[in-house]
């Protein structure tokens, strides 16, 4: 067949295409869809979260609120408070809904419900949110293993608790239970301390029959210093105690000085553990640990006898009366002493009454200046016994005593209880007085002990220590006081000035130490040596002159002059070896006061220091002097070789004599002195205790430790209390330099040692945080520093810091952009549009630096910006290169 034939026979088709018309949909249609989804899966939600509705009864419902109320379980929130009613007029009934997901393992027997609020003190700060969203309400579930709630039954009414359980069955720790005969004495949260560090603290407190019963939670990192033999007291934060320097009183701490606390003594390291169901007594004082053996005593009157009255052997406390009764004619006591000295009740043994021993020479024991007299033992070993007849107490002579006498003008208060002294140590004591014969003399017999008498010799002088405590003639004080035992019973005090032979056993007795220290220093060999001082303070002549607490010298006379006075200083030949070219004096301070978290210390110095004062020598320096000078105070001595200057614009909290350096923790030096500069600035003196060339340097930082709380972070909380410190940063740089300035905090420090502060100007009101951050092309290049309000209150500065690494980015000619919050654009027709930068900016706010084309120099602290109100169009579009170093 042909080719053409075939073709012929092809029928060719031709098909038309079907039209169809296109529709435009409107995005006005598509904008409904989109809410009619987000409204079903909200639905659903809501529907598949909905959860159990429970009821908890509290007493109270002060800081709950419906809708808002959440509860919790270790921060975790598993539910929220739906409804509060009036169960009854004692309670309240509080509707919450339990998550569904949770419900199961809250919504069952057991469980236990508390309200937790906030808590602040000393040592911690907990619960802060609550002061916002008000209180809270917490559960701990009954287990804290899943498998035990398969066979739980749901429980969905509950009582609350007034406070958090004292038993977390799922925490790691040791619980103890505590008995106490005292309410007043503990509250919750109350530490417990093991050697001065806290191990534990009390989580509840019952008051049941009389007694507090105790439960006390000890950290699990510390459960093994607790045993069965542990034994718990009451902390003790006040001690007092006297002494020939004066008198100084001690607080362990402010803590433990304001809500006390639980010390425990662990006898035994290997003992078994304690049993949670057994008590443990809480005894008030260490005192009540200690084993004891009981006696008896029998007085023909209790003057001056009572309940706590000291036992006494050898100065050492040994016992104490504890129960004082009237029998017939006698008065019989009850008495213990400690285990250890057990052997001291002997048949062989006599028991006296005797004065307390009371002055600012010695106080054995506080409580017994309120009975008045103690009992002291004479041991002879013997038989054990336990009943004594009180004897007064005699003196017992030895053959090898000394027996000398002393003339008078007239006896004063000498008694036949006076003592002898040396030093305010007791060498002796009165024997006898009576006139002589001429009837113008007082003589008086002493015994001298025979391990003292080689002290008198033919140079001794005695006076009299117990009459005159304060005598003025001529607008002159003369101090006679050497304590308060020897003040009210009489006393004699002997001095020497040299050494000489024992040939004479009469002497005169003098009535006051004036006039013996008089004497003294006109008889003592020694030198003079010129020393300056600038006016600023009173001396006077015959003012002693100290060193370690030893009399060296005394002023000899003053030439006054208009600016500086020279001083005549006499110095004792024994004591030259320690005056050189490293010698300095200072005026001491009669009183010292020293305050910080750690505790208390007041020191009052000796009377006669308080009213005249004294002067000390000082050798601790290393630096040679070309003169002698004396200074006002230590303070001032230290200050004028150890003392930095810094500057600062504000220092409150700051205080004179207790603001510290601190520097990692240890305090280094002390705030001395505060003023005011010509230009309004502060300017601080700071004395360093030592390690002066350290600090001393240039590039040295200080800045103010200002307290600092919020819901992130508190720190130095202290400052809150006690008054601020100075933190200080040494510099490693080689230069020294003694005056610097200082800053404000130490986030002023991060900004000086990590980049280049801006100021930013804001007209109008702006919604940008501390800390918000700063961008380039969404790269963050700083953060904002610090913010404050102009003058008169019509701008805003922000003060900006730039990263060193992003600072060449900031030119003279950039600008600044807030970018805080979101903006929302919204059309039916165009469609909605919202721009934000970040979730940090969305929070704190946030600035955006844009830097032209065509940019200038790189911009300083001496540079200002204006701050814009937003973003141009096509910010994004501006790229411009932009080197380091033009």
């Amino acid at each position: 067949m042909s080719s053409e034939k075939i073709e012929d026979n092809i029928e060719t088709k031709v098909y038309e295409p079907k039209k169809k018309q296109k529709k435009t949909l409107s995005f006005i249609w598509v904008l409904p869809l989109i809410i009619l989804s987000i409204l079903g899966w909200i639905a659903y939600e809501s529907y598949t979260k909905k959860g159990t509705n429970i009821t908890v009864t509290f007493k109270s419902a002060e800081g709950l609120k419906e809708g808002i109320t959440p509860l919790e379980y270790k921060g975790l929130q598993l539910g929220k408070v739906t409804k509060i009613k009036i169960n009854d007029l004692n309670s309240v009934k509080v509707n919450i809904l339990v998550n569904s997901d949770v419900a199961d393992f809250i919504a069952i027997e057991g469980s236990s419900f508390w309200i937790k609020k906030p808590t602040i003190s000393l040592t911690k700060v907990s619960g802060l949110g609550t002061l916002l969203s008000g209180n809270k309400i917490e559960v701990l579930p009954k287990y804290n293993d899943l498998k035990k709630y398969e066979n739980v039954k749901p429980k969905y009414e509950f009582e609350g608790l007034d406070t958090k359980p004292s038993l977390e069955t799922n925490g790691n720790g040791y619980y103890v239970s505590i008995l106490s005969n005292r309410a007043d004495f503990v509250e919750i949260e109350t530490p417990i301390f093991y050697n001065k560090f806290q191990i534990g603290e009390i989580v509840s407190k019952v008051f049941k029959d009389e007694q507090v019963y105790l439960k006390a939670y000890i950290y699990d990192r510390y459960n093994h210093l607790i045993n069965s033999s542990s034994k718990f007291y009451m902390n003790k934060a006040l001690n007092v105690n006297f002494g020939p320097g004066g008198v100084k009183l001690e607080v362990s701490s402010f803590y433990s000085a304001l809500i006390g606390g639980i010390n425990v003594l662990t006898l035994e390291k290997d003992a078994k553990k304690m049993q949670e169901d057994e008590s443990y007594i809480l005894y008030e004082n260490k005192e009540e640990l200690e084993e004891k053996t009981f006696l008896n005593l029998k007085f023909d009157t209790a003057n001056g006898i009572g309940e706590r009255t000291s036992i006494m052997y050898k100065g050492i406390e040994v016992g104490k009366i504890k129960e004082v009764h009237l029998n017939n004619n006698s008065v019989i006591a009850k008495a213990f002493v400690y285990k250890d000295y057990e052997y001291l009740l002997s048949e062989n043994s006599k028991f006296y009454l005797n004065s307390v021993e009371v002055g600012i020479d010695g106080v054995k024991n506080l409580n017994t200046v309120v009975s008045g007299n103690f009992i002291s033992v004479d041991y002879k070993k013997g038989k054990a016994k336990y009943f004594f007849e009180i004897q007064n107490k005699k003196i017992n002579k030895e053959d090898d005593d000394l027996i000398i006498t002393l003339n008078s003008k007239r006896l004063n208060s000498i008694t036949k209880d006076s003592k002898i002294y040396y030093k305010n140590i007791p060498i002796g004591e009165v024997l006898d007085y009576t006139l002589s014969d001429d009837f113008k003399k007082v003589k008086i017999s002493v015994l001298i002990k025979s391990k003292y008498k080689s002290l008198v010799n033919d140079k001794t002088m005695f006076y009299d220590i117990s009459s005159r405590l304060i005598e003025l003639k001529n607008f002159d004080f003369n101090i006679n006081f050497s304590g308060v035992k020897p003040f009210l019973n009489g006393g004699i005090s002997l001095i020497n000035i040299g050494d000489s032979k024992s040939t004479t056993k009469t002497f005169k007795l003098y009535e006051t130490y004036k006039e013996v220290d008089e004497l003294k220093k006109l008889k003592t060999k020694g030198f003079v040596i010129d020393v300056y001082f600038d006016n600023s303070f009173e001396l006077k002549a015959k003012q002693t002159i100290n060193y370690k607490n030893q009399e060296i010298g005394y002023i000899k006379n003053i030439d006054f002059g208009e600016k500086e006075s020279k001083v005549k200083m006499f110095i004792y030949n024994k004591y030259k070896k320690y005056i050189d070219k490293n010698s300095r004096f200072y005026k001491k301070n009669p009183i010292k006061f020293d305050a910080s978290l750690g505790g208390v210390v007041f020191e009052l110095d000796n009377l006669s220091s308080l009213l005249n004062g004294s002067i000390n020598l000082d050798n601790s320096s290393k630096q040679k002097f070309s003169r002698y000078q004396i200074y006002a105070s230590y303070d001032d001595m230290i200050n004028s070789v150890n003392t930095l200057n810094v500057t600062f614009d504000d220092v409150e909290g700051l205080k004179t004599q207790f603001s510290k350096l601190v520097y990692k923790g240890v305090e280094v030096g002390k705030v001395t002195n505060i003023s005011l500069t010509n230009k309004n600035k502060v300017l601080v003196k700071i004395q360093i205790f030592k390690d002066y060339d350290k600090f001393a340097k240039k590039g040295t930082i200080f800045y103010l430790k200002k307290p600092k709380i919020s819901l992130n972070e508190i720190q130095n909380i202290g400052s809150t209390i006690m008054p601020v410190n100075i933190g200080v940063i040494p510099s490693f740089n080689k230069a020294t330099n003694n005056r610097f300035v200082g800053l404000d905090s130490l986030e002023d420090v991060h900004a000086n040692e990590s980049g280049e502060i801006l100021k930013v100007v804001s007209i109008e009101p702006t919604k940008i945080n501390e800390e918000a951050p700063i961008y380039y092309k969404n790269v963050q290049i700083g953060k904002v520093n610090k913010i404050k309000l102009s003058f008169d209150g019509s701008k805003t500065y922000i003060y900006c810091l730039i990263y060193d690494k992003y600072k060449h980015f900031v030119r003279t000619n950039s600008t600044f952009h807030d970018i805080s919050g979101f903006k929302m654009k919204f059309s039916l027709f165009s469609g909605t549009e919202i721009k934000t930068n970040t979730f940090t900016s969305l929070i704190k706010g946030g600035l955006m630096v844009v830097t032209p084309y065509d940019y200038n120099e790189v911009a300083t602290t001496k540079n200002s910006f204006v701050l814009q109100k937003e973003l141009k169009d096509g910010w994004e579009n501006i790229n411009p290169s932009i080197k380091i170093f033009d």
